[in-house]
């Protein structure tokens, strides 16, 4: 009997008022799978991945992640589910501004015991796992942990994203644009950090990008406007 996929999705659907923006019948995603997404501007990538994480609410449809239906939990319950199963690198980071860089990369061991125990199992300590995920998106220097993120630069914020999205070994990890900001030396570094990290903890990645040219070395390449059935309504809010 195959294992029961990571992330699954039946009958998703969505729309912004009257007008429906996704109608996806069925997706899923395998332990250890790369899956690159792509499509247009507005065709409705971030707010699939908002409805992915639980963060939107569907207006029909299940969304199960980690063997738990987020559409049928409290929302309390949602939130310690993302926080032990699902690594996020948003579009707009999300950072906290006034707080320094390792609190923002430990940040989600702060909410998982179960993602605080894995980074102290593999790096020794919570330190030790920030300091070595941003070293391998060029931020060794220590100073950079202490820094508070608003005096990063964007392409520094989005590396500090992704080493937060990272620790813990998270079950899933899902990027949406991730590489916007990079130039091609740390998209680069980036791209293979990412692979190193799924490929280490066995974790499922769905990359989300209008970008094709990042597409190689994934399993499945699939397009947005294939998978859903309400097709071509610009997203009001993505």
């Amino acid at each position: 009997m195959s294992a029961a996929p990571v992330l699954a999705v039946r009958g998703l659907r969505f729309g912004w008022g009257a007008r429906p923006l996704l109608d996806i019948p069925e997706f899923s995603l395998a332990a250890g799978e790369r899956v690159f997404l792509f499509g247009p501007s507005g065709s409705g990538k971030s707010t699939l991945l908002n409805l992915l994480a639980g963060t939107l609410a569907p207006q029909a449809g299940e969304v199960t992640l980690g063997g738990e239906s987020l559409t049928a939990l409290p929302a309390r319950k949602r939130d310690r589910v993302r926080s032990d199963h699902l690594g996020f690198v948003f579009q707009q980071f999300n950072l906290l501004p006034f707080v320094s860089v390792r609190e923002n990369v430990l940040l989600p061991c702060r909410f998982s015991r179960r993602r605080r125990a894995r980074a102290i199992e593999r790096d020794g300590s919570l330190d030790a796992a920030a300091a070595r995920l941003l070293g391998a998106l060029g931020l060794a220097d220590p100073d950079i942990l202490r820094r508070r993120a608003d005096a990063l630069s964007v392409g520094q914020q989005q590396r500090v994203a992704a080493a937060r999205a990272l620790i813990g070994a998270p079950e899933l990890v899902m990027a949406d644009e991730p590489t916007s900001a990079l130039d091609a030396d740390a998209r680069a570094d980036f791209m293979r950090l990412l692979f190193a990290e799924c490929a280490h903890t066995g974790a499922a990645l769905l990359f989300v990008s209008h970008d094709r040219a990042l597409q190689a070395g994934f399993d499945r390449v699939l397009s947005l406007p294939a998978l859903n059935r309400a097709g071509g309504v610009r997203e009001a809010a993505a």
